[in-house]
């Protein structure tokens, strides 16, 4: 079948798997703001070839897990201590090598990212190793990127404004009008947090899907990832302008971010893609079914998500779908589906292994959406 589509990747982050896992006793509770304090240290750590070593054992463990392709949301630019390189895409080329390295295709998603705060404040000091001065410094690197890396077809580019907390706001219509020239896609991180919703009504007057809308950036080669909070209307205005949902619910689940409003997503026809961003889990399978595993443990019920089908219900189609065709289609490279002209990038299934035994034709999205699992393995004896 065709390989799952990682939509939504930070390399890096998987060197700190395990270490954000206990607080200070003193401390009444941990969250995301205090996981990112944890990675901001780790991310200033590195410099070319650690990037590549560590981005390297990452996507080594996503291929592994069965993962086909990945969007790398790549935000790590200059130095440890914040100037530029030599050559300023030395660190985009060390992850692009890296995952060539496991024959895994990459989209890098090149992210802007200049400011701390809804409001525009400066960068603080652990940020220092993201910083874009320019409008231009962004677009430029992402032309020279897609001409560096032209000749290999295993190879695509995107534009990335990383948030609404971390982009001027003069920024984000240049850099969906970049994204229409380039034809290429343009990812950000919508919603993940309350505390930044509450800063861009604040600042904005308005929730950050509608900033966004008024602004041009929504369209069918936009992807807000995460999104885990919004409204009613804001889904909406997604729906109306054909963009993707890139979910992350393994991540969402250890940050405590929230839970994706998948069925009210499904139900306005806004395609949901997945990705593992910070890596707590590398396994697609596992991605795919927690967006409704999650809301059967919210409303209590089962068979939440799905698509009538001969008067049934299926959940597993659509959530075998999101892992992999709506990938594919959110990076735009065509991956995650078995077509004349698609990426061959597929998985095998063992059906002898011991977590599949009894399927049958009638519940094999089934069986495989609830029991499998990433990685290559024995069958057990039995």
């Amino acid at each position: 079948m065709a390989a799952p589509v990682n939509a939504h990747s930070h390399a890096f982050q998987r060197d700190i798997r395990g270490r954000t896992q206990t607080r200070p006793t003193s401390r009444p509770g941990a969250d995301f703001w205090s996981w990112r304090h944890e990675m901001y240290a780790r991310a200033l750590s590195y410099d070319p070839d650690g990037l590549y070593r560590a981005s390297l054992a990452c996507f080594g463990e996503m291929r592994a897990a069965g993962w086909g392709s990945v969007g790398e949301f790549h935000y790590l630019h200059r130095d440890p201590d914040g100037h530029r390189y030599d050559d300023p895409l030395v660190l985009s080329d060390a992850v692009i090598e890296a995952a060539l390295a496991v024959h895994l295709p990459i989209c890098l998603l090149y992210v802007a990212y200049a400011t701390s705060d809804v409001d525009g404040a400066p960068l603080g000091p652990d940020q220092r190793r993201f910083r874009s001065d320019t409008l231009d410094e962004v677009v430029h690197a992402v032309e020279t990127l897609r001409q560096r890396w032209a000749h290999d077809p295993r190879v695509s580019v995107g534009v990335a404004p990383h948030s609404v907390r971390a982009v001027p706001e003069a920024w984000w219509t240049p850099l969906a009008e970049a994204a229409e020239a380039l034809d290429v896609p343009l990812h950000a991180h919508v919603s993940e947090q309350e505390r930044e919703v509450e800063r861009c009504v604040e600042v904005h007057g308005c929730r950050p899907v509608r900033f966004l809308a008024d602004r041009g950036v929504l369209s069918p080669r936009f992807t807000a990832v995460h999104a885990t909070h919004l409204s009613h209307r804001e889904i909406g205005l997604l729906a109306e302008a054909g963009a993707h949902v890139c979910a992350c619910p393994s991540t969402e689940r250890d940050l405590g971010d929230g839970v994706l409003p998948a069925r009210r997503l499904s139900a306005a026809g806004v395609p949901i893609c997945l990705g593992s961003d910070s890596h707590t889990l590398l396994d697609p399978w596992e991605e795919l079914r927690l967006p409704e595993y999650h809301l059967r443990l919210i409303e209590r019920r089962r068979i939440v998500l799905g698509e009538d089908q001969d008067g049934v219900t299926r959940w597993a189609p659509a959530a075998l779908r999101s892992a992999t065709r709506a990938g594919g289609d959110a990076l735009r490279t065509g991956a995650g589906r078995v077509d004349v002209g698609a990426p061959a990038d597929l998985v095998s299934i063992d059906l002898s292994h011991p977590a599949l035994r009894g399927w049958d034709r009638d519940h094999f999205a089934e069986i495989v959406a609830v029991a499998a699992r990433g990685g290559v393995a024995e069958p057990l004896a039995l």
